[in-house]
């Protein structure tokens, strides 16, 4: 579980979050949602220890992340996987060795054993007889399933997905959704996706927090989420709605 309370960020005196408070529970898809400029990736990056907040405080279980020490701030790094919006794989290297990349910094096992973990992430996320390839022989879909079994590698308690649907067609976007979603159930991982894909938000939202102007204006799930009582709320929904009915030429 992650709990924040009070969270506050400004950026050359401007406030980018105020006071978040929202607690990510293990085994669901938490997801931050909000427009552009919100605050949903300042506070995605806080989360995850890449910024540093003005103030307030980031819980990892009964743990405070301002009073870890470096040395647990390294073990908690190892129990933390991230799916990056590019899927960020290196174009150098295969798809195995993708997998393997964080094997190799944090653990001290064999190649052997890094190979059979990377092979046994691949087949989760179904990526099978791919092991040799490079990232730009793979489509957006594979490149971003290789990103997942990268970032399970270690068998995470923590998974963040930073817009993981990003540049992908709709029906692969419901394949990715579908596998993050088993992926934290089956590892009982703590998941916490940023998006403001209404479709993700509405097949996989199992906690949702909406983000206004740095605020934290609206807490739900997907059951509630199209019958909200905030006027800000109804707007984003709105708008994700309409965009999506012109491009499938509904509207």
């Amino acid at each position: 579980m992650i709990k924040v309370e009070n969270l506050n960020k400004s950026f050359d005196g401007v406030p980018v979050l105020k006071n978040i408070s929202v607690t990510y529970e293990p085994g669901r898809c938490n997801m931050i949602i909000g427009a552009s400029g919100s605050g949903k990736t300042v506070l995605l990056k806080n989360l995850i220890g890449l910024l540093e907040p003005d103030s307030g405080e980031i819980c990892y279980g009964d743990r405070k992340l301002s009073e870890m020490k470096e040395k647990e701030k390294k073990q908690l790094r190892q129990s933390i996987g991230i799916l990056f919006q590019g899927s960020a794989l290196f174009d150098f290297a295969t798809v195995i060795e993708n997998v393997m990349f964080p094997m190799e910094f944090f653990t001290d096992w064999s190649k052997a054993q890094m190979k059979e973990r990377a092979q046994y992430c691949l087949e989760k996320v179904n990526v099978i007889g791919s092991d040799g390839k490079y990232p730009n022989e793979l489509s957006g879909g594979m490149q971003k399933r290789v990103g997942i079994a990268r970032a399970i590698a270690l068998n995470p308690s923590y998974l963040f997905c930073d817009e993981p649907n990003s540049g992908l067609d709709p029906y692969t976007s419901i394949l990715i959704d579908r596998l993050i979603s088993d992926l934290t159930r089956e590892f009982n991982m703590t998941t916490v996706v940023n998006t403001h894909d209404m479709n993700s938000i509405l097949e996989i939202g199992d906690r949702i927090g909406f983000i206004h102007e740095g605020e934290m204006l609206w807490q739900g799930d997907n059951k509630t989420i199209l019958q909200p009582d905030c006027q800000e709320l109804k707007d984003f929904v709105c708008a994700n709605t309409l965009a999506r009915n012109i491009i499938e030429g509904r509207y």
